[in-house]
């Protein structure tokens, strides 16, 4: 076990973006699932939605934030002393996720999964309703994220070698996307009843 476990490892350090846009794409996929057949106990998944949490997982939570949590805050904030733990985990959670990640969570929602009800009789542009929408929802969206990845990216931060960092929050994620699919499905419908 311990020799598998040294492989799989090595292969990791070698290849650390691969290995993180395939965990984190195969943990969307799996996390929306969850989400629509047991939470939500849908008899049919909706692919389109899979497909943008999968999309965003892989190449956001997968590619990007790789060079965000792995090289540039290593970087910026080098080592694992409580300080450079805490400037890490504050950088991710009060200026990256807020400002890039969820931007690009809702840009890519809007674009696959245009709003049904968001304004309905204007032709304003993906961009124009992805932005109000997360206007609207920006501060639930993220005092819910910071209750979940505050503990969790001190956690990863402080223990998790780099090249595990993007696997072991695509582990984690698995129940924060399962979470985040759902709240985003309630706050669709929520929206879609407002407008009637």
């Amino acid at each position: 076990m311990r020799r598998l476990w040294r492989q799989a490892d090595r292969w990791c350090a070698r290849f650390p973006i691969t290995w993180a846009i395939v965990s984190a794409g195969v943990k969307g996929a799996l996390g929306d699932q969850i989400a629509q057949r047991l939470v939500e106990q849908k008899q049919t998944a909706d692919l389109r939605r899979t497909a943008v949490y999968t999309t965003y997982s892989g190449l956001y939570l997968g590619g990007i934030q790789y060079f965000v949590q792995c090289r540039f805050l290593e970087w910026a904030f080098p080592g694992r002393t409580a300080l450079s733990v805490a400037r890490k985990v504050a950088f991710d959670q009060f200026v990256h996720i807020p400002f890039v990640a969820y931007p690009c969570l809702y840009l890519i929602k809007e674009a696959f999964m245009p709003s049904k009800n968001a304004d309905a009789n204007t032709n304003a542009g993906v961009l124009a309703r992805a932005a109000k929408k997360y206007q609207k929802e920006a501060l639930e969206v993220n005092v819910t994220l910071w209750k979940f990845w505050i503990p969790a990216g001190t956690i990863g931060f402080a223990f998790v070698p780099p090249h595990w960092r993007i696997p072991y929050n695509s582990g984690l994620s698995l129940a924060w996307t399962a979470i985040l699919s759902n709240m985003q499905a309630r706050l669709d419908s929520a929206a879609a009843d407002d407008v009637k």
